[in-house]
């Protein structure tokens, strides 16, 4: 190739869409039709040359294959991260964000892991059962079970270093009551694997690492996780984190559970790198609406020399919508308050109601009959069972709210239809 050739295939005019997406060699050979014509492969090598792609830290695959990528299509995602993460363009206080960012925001992740492995619950049955605590009653309720567990698991083992004993409690935990093909929890498989993704492009298959690779691999991950990246080597957290999840999914190793392991490995890592808020925010959810672009993002970076700007790129822009769409969340929740708040203050029982009781009453009154228990607003508030029981107390002996027993000495308590009467009486 004449080096004028090379130098006309810029990088950033031909590498990318027209929304910023990194461009395979799928998408570079149907967009650029006229300026390249019969020189399309040699323009597609000179872009793979402007490109500077270098090698993401010592990471290979199974056959020495070095996996690379793309530092200059990614640097402008790490501010919008550091900006969005810590909410402070919402203008949240230190006491708003206690209130918010609350136990019941997590479950939310633990529900759309699961349903994006094929757990058909519903998110307002499932919420209800990791609430109220009950046990699951199928199977699909069991594996969203098992994925809150694996997100309380997570988050208690922030202090440890990452090896291949954790990947193994993280795997056990995800699939311990719903394990399928033949997988035994926690246990690294021992046959082929072949993984078969389907979009409408095509049908493609994985073939993951053979088990004899698989322990080198995973020591591999590890020792790339515990290094700290510095200085030239530098490399975000957050970025660490996705790579973390593709490897799992690319090793792929154990016979079921690989995906729910990988996405919770990444936010044990988010998190235990300083990201706490990555809890709050599920990227499960943005997944399931985008599953087939989620496979064809590790599919387009196995077919184009182990480049992990893809998968990275796509995932990058995943967390980003996540945190935007949850600011949002707070935002509308803050403005819901005040407004129930002004609402409120009107009313003759108002000097009885501290922040917790306006809130059980904003939900009873958008849901006449709607039930409470002690263990939904010990979660929702972040206190006590006894606290938490207090609250609701508080409100039933003001007659807001009726309770039964529910079963031996637990309380179960409600919204009665005449709430809006009760507390405004003269309306």
């Amino acid at each position: 190739m004449p080096f004028e050739f090379i130098r006309k295939v810029d990088a950033k005019k031909y590498g990318f869409s027209s929304k910023g997406i990194y461009l395979h060699w799928h998408d570079f050979n149907h967009r650029f039709d006229k300026e390249f014509k019969d020189e399309k492969v040699w323009a597609w090598w000179a872009l793979q040359f402007n490109r500077a792609l270098e090698q993401h830290d010592k990471l290979t695959s199974e056959d020495g294959t070095k996996f690379i990528w793309s530092p200059n299509a990614l640097n402008h995602y790490p501010p919008k991260i550091e900006k969005l993460y810590r909410f402070e363009h919402t203008g949240i206080t230190t006491d708003q964000k206690r209130h918010l960012l609350v136990k019941s925001l997590i479950m939310e992740e633990a529900i759309t892991s699961a349903q994006l492995e094929g757990a058909a619950t519903t998110r307002a049955v499932a919420k209800e059962m990791l609430s109220s605590g009950r046990d699951p009653r199928d199977g699909s309720e069991t594996m969203i079970l098992s994925n809150w567990n694996l997100m309380q698991y997570a988050l208690e083992n922030l202090d440890r270093d990452l090896d291949i004993g954790l990947i193994q409690e993280f795997n056990h935990i995800a699939t311990e009551k719903v394990s399928e093909n033949e997988h035994v929890p926690g246990v690294i498989r021992e046959k082929e694997v072949k993984v078969v993704k389907s979009d409408a492009e095509a049908e493609i298959t994985h073939q993951a690492p053979p088990p004899e690779e698989i322990e080198r691999l995973l020591f591999n991950l590890c020792e790339y996780a515990n290094t700290e990246h510095e200085d030239i080597d530098y490399i975000h957290p957050v970025i660490k984190a996705i790579v973390i999840h593709f490897l799992i999914g690319y090793i792929h190793p154990f016979l079921d559970g690989n995906g729910r392991t990988a996405r919770a490995l990444f936010y044990w890592y988010a998190i235990k790198h300083g990201y706490e808020n990555f809890q709050y925010i599920s990227i499960s959810a943005l997944l399931k609406k985008k599953a087939n672009e989620y496979g064809r993002a590790y599919i387009r970076t196995e077919t184009d020399q182990l480049n992990l700007t893809y998968f990275l790129q796509f995932n990058l822009e995943i967390v980003v919508k996540a945190l935007g769409e949850f600011a949002e969340y707070i935002q509308d929740k803050i403005d819901a308050n005040r407004k129930m708040v002004e609402k409120l203050s009107k009313s003759p029982l108002y000097e009885h109601f501290q922040r917790q009781h306006i809130d059980i009453i904003s939900k009873a009154l958008k849901n006449p009959g709607r039930e409470f228990t002690v263990k939904e607003i010990e979660q929702d508030n972040n206190v006590s069972s006894t606290a938490a029981r207090g609250y609701l107390d508080k409100l039933y002996h003001l007659d807001l709210l009726l309770k039964y027993k529910s079963r031996g000495n637990k309380y179960t308590y409600f919204a009665p239809a005449s709430l809006q009467e009760k507390l405004f009486p003269n309306k």
